[in-house]
């Protein structure tokens, strides 16, 4: 299951993910989401809260968001879990590849404000050209 979470900031997009995600999380929750703070913000940032962590199938939606339109906005993603979300991460290292172009942070269980503050660090101005 997927749920919205609140992050304290328009441009980060926050989600506690529980269990498996289903084409109603994606189509229903995820993507409107994303959809709708992309057409405020010039850059997005992500947050997965990843909870009850039981596997991973990888493929899918979470294929299907790599491909997402909007991930060209995107310039940070973090993932917050648990001890064996961590234990998974060990045997797929390459899970969040393909995220070109996007700094991926992983936080443990007890660092979601850490998470969350580093999400909502000021974006860097662009250097002028000359």
């Amino acid at each position: 299951m997927l749920e919205g979470m609140a992050t304290g900031a328009g441009n980060v997009v926050g989600f506690r993910f529980d269990g498996e995600m289903t084409a109603g999380d994606y189509d229903g929750t995820l993507i409107p989401a994303l959809e709708e703070a992309e057409r405020s913000h010039t850059v997005l940032r992500i947050l997965f809260h990843i909870v009850n962590f039981h596997g991973w199938k990888p493929h899918g939606y979470w294929e299907r968001l790599k491909d997402w339109s909007g991930m060209e906005k995107v310039d940070r993603i973090a993932i917050v879990g648990g001890e064996k979300w961590e234990e998974w991460m060990n045997h797929l290292p390459g899970l969040f590849t393909g995220f070109t172009g996007i700094d991926v942070r992983y936080f443990t269980e007890g660092h979601l404000d850490a998470a969350i503050g580093w999400l909502r660090e000021p974006i860097p101005a662009e250097p002028e050209m000359r």
